[in-house]
């Protein structure tokens, strides 16, 4: 072999920007053995030849190649082999790529809860939740994927851990990609959540669209009364049953399902003093 044609361990480190290190490692699981050795000095040698197959596993390896896919890429030795085995790992990143944007768009839509959430309690921490009250807005149509069952001797102190994971994982499932805010809805009279009573409850999810399932509805397209608790959910009755009496002096009649909307929940942060609950009353006016 030529002089200019052999490369020492530290020439291909330089050359191919490989780490010594990652280069006896390539050799002692047989992936580029230096083929020549020196018989004064004893030094080994790589060739023309491996300096190209190693510059190809450098490539394969930024796309994501395990070492024994590369061990039979470079043992196949033919440019269809290697054409098919890239387009593959392409189908891998797209997928890859998609659940990192899953990720992504899921986690802004989070922190926009949470920052909703921490704006109010900035708001309501400089006691200015008297001038705050109760609000007459209409809520905006929109959709819910959703499940509803009737839950047994139900008293409403504490949010079911079951229901929620339950929607969460049923979401999971059918791939629902921006997951918002969970709704509760309670299909009773007024106050009768906190009664030990047999209720209907719904827990639902905002989408952004509808989508294909039994389990997506409408929600909104309606007027409401509507305030929101901040602190521990135990207490939430108390402002449950001012928002009735302030519709009871007002001339308001409740016209439909109370719900909650959690915008910090108890399964976001586990401080019962920063909990925040969007409670909503469908109303009309006597």
């Amino acid at each position: 072999m030529k002089l200019q044609e052999r490369y020492s361990i530290g020439e291909v480190e330089k050359i191919c920007n490989i780490p010594i290190k990652t280069l006896r490692y390539y050799d002692s699981i047989k992936l580029v053995i230096p083929s020549f050795r020196d018989s004064e000095s004893n030094y080994r040698y790589y060739s023309k030849e491996q300096m190209v197959t190693i510059c190809i596993v450098r490539k394969l390896r930024m796309l994501g190649f395990g070492l024994k896919e590369i061990h039979n890429i470079i043992n196949d030795n033919k440019a269809h082999i290697l054409e098919e085995s890239v387009d593959s790992k392409l189908v891998e990143i797209s997928g890859e790529i998609k659940k990192l944007q899953q990720k992504y768009t899921e986690g802004c839509t989070f922190s926009q809860r949470l920052k909703k959430g921490v704006d109010l309690l900035c708001l309501y921490s400089k006691d200015e939740v008297e001038s705050k009250g109760i609000t007459i807005e209409e809520i905006p149509p929109s959709y819910l994927f959703y499940t509803k069952k009737v839950m047994k001797n139900y008293s409403n102190k504490d949010v079911s851990l079951e229901r929620w994971v339950e929607l969460i994982n049923l979401s999971n499932k059918i791939n629902i990609e921006n997951k918002g805010s969970i709704l509760v809805t309670y299909y009773s009279n007024p106050l009768e959540q906190f009664l030990y009573k047999d209720i209907e409850i719904e827990f639902g999810m905002y989408l952004d669209a509808p989508i294909e399932s039994c389990n997506c509805k409408k929600f909104g397209g309606f007027t409401a009364a509507t305030t929101v608790h901040v602190g521990d959910y135990s207490n939430i009755i108390n402002t449950h049953i001012k928002m009735i009496q302030y519709l009871n002096k007002n001339g308001y009649n409740i016209k439909g399902n109370i719900s909650e909307e959690f915008i910090i929940s108890p399964f976001d942060v586990n401080n019962p003093n920063e909990h925040v609950t969007k409670i909503i009353i469908p109303i009309e006016k006597v």
